[in-house]
């Protein structure tokens, strides 16, 4: 072991660097398979991991796997390789190939779902440094075939007809907010998931009747036929489809839900008492005091979307909606 040691301090800082870094690599991507197939969160810095993930047709241990693989290859090669051209020949066609890959996944989170998944930034950081690392004409070779890749990709159109077999993407729900609460453009803005038969989504709505100091938009998962709040900007064309849509990508079965949009990271609270415990330390009034009445029906029950079960939550089936539409 310490022979080994003593081989590895002889090697160029480049080729150290390059196995730690490679070894890095894969301890993270199989701590994260570790942590996702015991049914765990994963490693995850926002909510915007939980989104990508939801709007990809494989699951994300697939990716790790391979991520794994890609690692482990590049660091027995390295290692093995001082003396082989060839050898040193495929990492290089490897990190390419990496390099085009994530010139897809970045391209995907950033055109098509609008936001970022923070573990894959991670990985991705990984990979450039491993192309850096390989000299600089490789680094430009591997910027090159990046750069063509993400923009090619800017070039596709990702929509279909309908919305709710579209994936959805944040800046979508614009189109299913059915009322905006204005606030002030320094504090994150909210979109509050709810029902009309959901009591605690009413009271999370009423407490905001005071006011709040962040833009809320109330995006439905059904159809409302009245509604509290009076301070509102009023969207009569909102499609409910597109928020059953973002609400079943997240594998979101319970409401109220709250997406929370900072400058640096999104993040998702769900359940009426977390949902106003954020409300009142990040966006109440100055002077104005928490809600702590009781719930009254101050909206009429539209259809049976959603039952009221114990708890700060009411289940959605959001799966199920055209069925229960189709139905009526």
């Amino acid at each position: 072991m310490r022979e080994l040691y003593q081989q590895f301090l002889k090697r160029p800082l480049a080729v150290r660097v390059s196995l730690a870094v490679a070894l890095g690599g894969s301890l993270l991507t199989l701590i994260q398979i570790v942590l996702l197939e015991s049914g765990l969160d994963g490693i995850c810095f926002s909510g915007g991991c939980e989104i990508v993930d939801s709007q990809t047709t494989v699951s994300p241990v697939f990716f790790n796997f391979f991520g794994l693989l890609f690692f482990q290859a590049i660091f027995w090669a390295i290692y093995a390789g001082r003396r082989s051209k060839e050898l040193q020949f495929y990492v290089r066609v490897l990190l390419s190939a990496a390099l085009a890959a994530e010139g897809v996944l970045v391209s995907f989170q950033y055109l098509v779902v609008e936001t970022f998944c923070t573990y894959c930034l991670l990985v991705f950081s990984l990979v450039v440094i491993l192309n850096v690392l390989h000299g600089l004409q490789h680094a430009v070779t591997g910027i090159a075939i990046f750069v063509t890749v993400v923009m090619a990709f800017s070039t596709l159109q990702f929509k279909t007809t309908s919305s709710e077999s579209a994936a959805t993407g944040i800046n979508d729900l614009g189109k299913g907010s059915y009322a905006v609460l204005p606030g002030e453009a320094n504090k994150p803005k909210l979109s509050l998931f709810f029902s009309s038969t959901c009591p605690h989504c009413e009271r999370v709505i009423k407490s905001m009747q005071q006011g709040t100091t962040c833009a809320v938009s109330f995006n439905p998962v059904s159809k409302v036929t009245k509604f509290p709040l009076t301070t509102v900007l009023s969207n009569e064309d909102y499609d409910v489809g597109i928020n059953r849509t973002f609400m079943k990508s997240l594998s979101q079965t319970s409401i109220p839900v709250l997406l929370v949009e900072n400058q640096r990271q999104i993040q998702l609270i769900s359940g009426g008492n977390a949902i106003m415990d954020f409300l009142d330390t990040s966006c109440r009034l100055p002077g104005s005091t928490p809600y702590l009445g009781q719930s009254l029906n101050l909206f009429e029950p539209v259809n049976e979307l959603v039952l009221q079960t114990p708890g700060d939550s009411c289940s959605d089936d959001v799966v199920d909606c055209d069925q229960v539409d189709a139905q009526r």
